[in-house]
């Protein structure tokens, strides 16, 4: 009988012991894996470069093993977009919250994309990859990441253009696609060297002048 009972009691801590993990504990240590990891890529992002950071450094730093970090990030470029989407995020919405109500709607939008040029300049080489890497995202992840950014970045631009009124018979969205459009080629021009920052600025407010149709 007794021998039965340690049977049983073995048996049961068996049990408990494979039981599943608790899904809001193991959503908690995905949300904290992730965590590490986009600090620890952020930091050696910004310390030794793209090109000189390795996965294995990233997982090391994270505290993760390299198949882990794989199963968060297909590639080190997957990464990027995971990394900075959030700080995207925050600073875009940063950037239209402190606009000038009163000022014209190319002024506006002008404020808005020198913020988005200061940001990118902060690190020329990291952004000449994450800027590749927003036009073609290793992954579907990645790419929900991007449109979760332009959606943000579209409402502003599209409030800044229903605001202003100046666009005859115009669909705000498409205004603001459109001013995106034009600001993301400036923005890769000044940002692979072809042309001078105040060269690039200079001909974004033209065209979006002639965009919004303010006569400038």
């Amino acid at each position: 009988m007794e021998g039965n009972l340690l049977l049983t009691t073995a048996a049961a801590r068996k049990t408990i012991s494979k039981s599943p993990e608790d899904p809001g504990r193991r959503e908690r240590n995905k949300r904290e894996k992730k965590a590490r990891i986009v600090r620890a890529a952020r930091e050696l992002f910004h310390s030794q470069g793209f090109t000189e950071t390795t996965t294995s450094q990233i997982a090391e730093a994270a505290d993760i093993g390299a198949g882990t970090l794989f199963l968060y990030a297909r590639s080190k470029k997957d990464l990027l977009i995971m990394v900075f989407k959030d700080e995207m995020i925050a600073s875009s919405q940063k950037y239209f919250a402190r606009l000038t109500a009163n000022a014209s709607a190319i002024d506006q939008m002008m404020t808005v994309f020198e913020n988005m040029f200061d940001y990118h300049a902060r690190d020329m080489e990291l952004s000449r990859v994450l800027l590749k890497e927003l036009v073609m995202p290793s992954s579907p992840e990645r790419t929900d990441d991007i449109d979760e950014l332009m959606d943000v970045i579209f409402d502003g631009l599209g409030n800044i253009a229903q605001r202003a009124g100046s666009v005859a018979n115009a669909d705000p969205e498409l205004t603001a696609r459109s001013a995106f459009a034009i600001y993301y080629y400036a923005l890769i021009s000044w940002v692979g060297g072809a042309v001078e920052r105040a060269d690039c600025l200079g001909l974004l407010r033209r065209q979006l002048s002639a965009l919004l149709d303010t006569g400038e």
